[in-house]
């Protein structure tokens, strides 16, 4: 007589395969979140690097509303004697989105609070490292009436104690 408990051997495979599948994946997909994780375990360790940006308060000029989105990029890097964490980022109006690529790879999109998730970014930044911020504008966000000066900002949180907050700000005159 067989116990209700006990699996038949078919059936148990058919359990199983999808059981391992699943294991490997988790195992594997950890593999390249090193950075990641190295970033988040410095969330609240206040580092010795610091940001310097290239170039900030960035003006564009014209942009053509008819030649929709435009890309401006932000050059910068860690000037610190310590690795640097890039925690978290958003953007100031809806229109602007950003991210940041760095050899750690393409963080996730930034946008406005409110108007997605926040970009927990989780990048490292090694002393004398460089990285770009990329800051998306589209110009047909706010409809027809959208047009004249306008002012955006990305905003950044890193762990450092000497700047612990980067604020990268691009202007331009929209025009139709």
């Amino acid at each position: 007589m067989r116990s209700p408990l006990l699996i038949p051997r078919a059936r148990w495979k058919a359990v199983a395969f999808p059981l391992f599948l699943a294991a490997s994946f988790t195992i594997l997909s950890g593999c390249n979140d090193n950075e990641a994780s190295q970033a988040a375990s410095m969330r609240n360790i206040k580092s010795n690097g610091y940001i310097t940006v290239t170039q900030n308060n960035i003006n564009v000029g014209t942009i053509e509303m008819s030649k929709g989105t435009i890309d401006i990029p932000f050059l910068f890097r860690n000037d610190g004697n310590e690795p640097l964490a890039l925690l978290e980022g958003e953007t100031s109006c809806m229109c602007t989105t950003a991210s940041i690529k760095s050899k750690a790879g393409r963080s996730q999109r930034m946008t406005m609070r409110g108007h997605g998730v926040i970009a927990r970014m989780y990048h490292v930044l090694d002393p004398g490292e460089e990285a770009t911020l990329i800051a998306t504008f589209d110009p047909n966000a706010h409809g027809p009436s959208g047009t004249g000066q306008i002012s955006r900002d990305v905003i950044v949180q890193t762990n450092s104690s000497r700047t612990p907050s980067m604020q990268f700000r691009f202007m331009g005159n929209v025009v139709p």
